[in-house]
């Protein structure tokens, strides 16, 4: 079963992040990596942040993280995501890529059992259409579990 059971809240990619899709489609998680100074940056730009650069690469994101911070959603924004309340929304740091931070969903997590620096490992949700999204699940070595 999928995090969200709706589709409509499918990515539609651009000029900028369409090789971030079809690295997540081959499931590979990468991130945007400037040439010039090395910088890693997430969302997918077409210019550097730090120096401007158009010289943009991608490198392979590891496959553990942590929660740096999240929420529980208990009231619909979207008609799409009514049946999946409450649902997680977390931010994802990689402590080996200190400047890149991830919005996802850790899966079959309850409101109780999710903690800020809790250890997670990447999995791939298939919704449909050739379109993969990285999810997470709690790490049987996390602090709390």
């Amino acid at each position: 079963m999928s995090y969200f059971e709706d589709r409509d809240l499918a990515p539609d990619p651009n000029d900028d992040d369409e090789a971030y899709w079809a690295n997540c489609a081959q499931r590979r998680l990468t991130f945007q990596q400037c040439g010039a100074c090395k910088t890693v940056t997430h969302p997918p730009i077409s210019v550097c942040p730090h120096c401007q650069s158009l010289d943009r690469g991608w490198i392979e994101a590891p496959t553990e993280a942590t929660v740096f911070s999240f929420t529980w959603i208990h009231s619909a924004a979207h008609d799409s995501v009514t049946r999946s309340l409450p649902y997680n929304v977390v931010v994802v740091e990689f402590p080996s890529l200190p400047s890149v931070r991830l919005i996802s969903n850790v899966v079959d997590a309850e409101p109780t059992s999710l903690h800020i620096g809790d250890a997670l490992t990447m999995v791939w949700e298939d919704i449909g259409g050739g379109i993969l999204l990285p999810r997470f699940r709690l790490a049987a070595d996390s602090k709390w579990s």
